[in-house]
Order: structure tokens, then sequence, then C-alpha cells
């Protein structure tokens, strides 16, 4: 693999407890065994409070109180484990911290050097599409790939979508996309079967939105198509070993919208693009192309950051105590 595709060997899975989350536990577990991942299993949880929103100050004293919420949440734990036939030999950590789950999440990863987090992309209330859901904040913060994860994850998936830009971030994720591919496919034993995998590329409509200033512009689909094209040749040599195979697909209309519609059409299990990194005002003022298709989707979807971008917050990450449950 080259320095992009680094291979994955710790994943961080966040959970919260319920059956609702086994899914995601499921899908991570599975990528975890597929190739050989060290897997550590993450839940965040809020102290106990009173009516009045502060810390349980009753009788009972509140390190008492906190010892009691972190049996019953070790019992859930050893629940969902069993329900899911997880053997404790397969968990290299298990957490349970106080915290926002997102913030847990990214500083938990940063703590083991994740190569990989798993979260689950759930309905989420109404103020979530401005301030962004659990989801989608760790996506923004994150300092490595995130598998946003929807639904059942077949290994290896049977069809990948992987919608490009053609900039240079975009290169990025599609080699670490494809990277990530030819990891799983090639920890197959032996694979029934090769996955689809298809680059997609969207034309801006003349009278669309306005494209990003890296993204270079294609007036006419046939010359889209040969742009395309050479910047799969250029960036795809990392599946060269492997046998997974690239079709390349052109279409014209708004980005989001055609990677939605295309999801819709093809019904890919998984989706792999890159993000800008953006977040606050600027996310809410210019979109995210990203976190359009892990609110909207409708499937699996791996998300790529920048990798300046993830270089310099390990960078700057002080060092994290995480407690691990024993």
């Amino acid at each position: 693999m080259t320095k992009k595709t680094k291979k994955i060997e710790t994943i961080l899975i966040g959970t919260s407890l319920t059956e609702a989350s086994d899914t995601v536990v499921r899908g991570g577990m599975n990528l975890a065994r597929s190739i050989g991942a060290k897997a550590h299993l993450v839940h965040a949880y809020s102290p106990p409070m009173t009516y009045s929103g502060s810390p349980f100050v009753g009788e009972i004293p509140l390190t008492e109180v906190m010892k009691a919420e972190r049996a019953s949440l070790q019992r859930r734990i050893d629940s969902q484990i069993e329900r899911l036939g997880v053997q404790r030999s397969e968990l290299a950590g298990v957490y349970l911290n106080v915290g926002p789950a997102h913030r847990l999440l990214i500083e938990t990863a940063q703590a083991i050097h994740a190569d990989l987090m798993v979260v689950g992309a759930t309905e989420a209330p109404r103020l979530s599409r401005v301030f962004g859901s659990t989801a989608d904040r760790v996506v923004r913060k994150a300092s490595c790939p995130v598998l946003v994860v929807r639904g059942e994850l077949p290994m290896p998936p049977r069809r990948v979508l992987l919608p490009v830009d053609l900039s240079p971030l975009s290169a990025d994720a599609y080699e670490i996309g494809l990277g990530v591919m030819a990891q799983i496919n090639g920890s197959m034993a032996s694979p029934e079967r090769v996955p689809e995998v298809e680059a997609f590329f969207v034309v801006v409509e003349p009278e669309g939105r306005v494209a990003e200033p890296e993204v270079p512009m294609v007036s006419e689909n046939g010359a889209a198509n040969d742009e395309l094209r050479q910047f799969m040749t250029a960036h795809g040599k990392v599946s060269e070993s492997s046998a997974l195979h690239v079709a390349a697909r052109v279409e014209t209309g708004f980005v989001d919208t055609a990677i939605l519609d295309r999801i819709e059409q093809w019904g890919p299990d998984l989706v792999i693009l890159g993000t800008h990194g953006r977040g606050g005002f600027e996310r809410f003022l210019l979109g995210s192309v990203a976190s359009t298709v892990v609110r909207d989707g409708w499937t699996n979807v791996l998300v790529i950051p920048p990798i300046q971008a993830s270089a310099a917050r390990q960078m700057a990450a002080p060092p994290v105590e995480v407690h691990a449950v024993a």
C-alpha cells in the first residue's frame, strides 16, 4: 500500500447499547474480522442529573450513584456483546466515558490511534440539520476515516460507489477508498464475489450551484469522461494488485442530488467519498456534499477526511486519557 493507503489495523466502534445500534456494532465487527483489525467498543453517557439540571447530590453520595450507573451500563454492554455473538477475545478494548458522544468518539480514537471509526446514522431531531447529528459532527472533526452505518454491510460489499470531483482532495479520498476496498477484498480467503466499483463524476450544470474553486469545470460529458478516466488512471494504481475493476460514470446536474439519485437507482452497499472538513457557520452557508449523503443517502457511507487536515489534527491533539472497562 502507498503512504496514503495506510492499512487499517485498529477500529473504534461507537454504540448506544440499544438494539438500534446492533447493526452498527455488527457492521464494525464484521469489518474488523474480515481484515484482521483490532476492534474497540466505546459508549458515551451523561452523569445522573436532578430535575433542576444539576448533578445528583441527594441522600446517596454521587460516587455511589456513578458506580451504580457504570455497573448498569456494564451489564448492557455485556448483553449487547452476548446477543451479537461477539467473543470478549475479539475486543481489544471496551470504554465507558462521560461526555458528548461525538467528542468522546474523537478523543478515544486519538488515544488508541484508531485507523477507522464506525458510527451509526439515526434519525436526528430537527435541529441536527443546523448543528449536526453525532455522525455528522464526527465526520467533520475526525482525523481518520469514518464509516457511517445505516444498514447491514456485507463483506465484501457487493456494490461500491466512489463519487469524485477531480480535485486533489478527491484524489486522496479516491486512493484511500480503493486501498480500503483492496484490503477488504484481498483479505477474503476465497471471496464469493468481486465488488462492483463505480467512480462517479457529476458535471455541474451552468445554471446550477457555484462550483468549488478547486473543482475543475468540464463543459461536455464527452470531455468529462476523458477527464474522469485520466483521473482514475492517475490515482487507481493502488487497485492494480487486487481483483478490483472500477467503472466510470458521468452525469450532469447538482452534485449532491445526482449522488443521492445514483444511490437510489444503483443501490450500493457502500459509498466512499471525501470531505472538505468544513464546520460551523461556513458549513451552514456552503453546505457539504458529505454531510448531505450521510444524512439522506440511506446507505452505508465511508467518509475520508483530508490528509493534511488529519495530520494537523493528530499533531495538535493533546494526550487523552480513556478509561477501559475491566
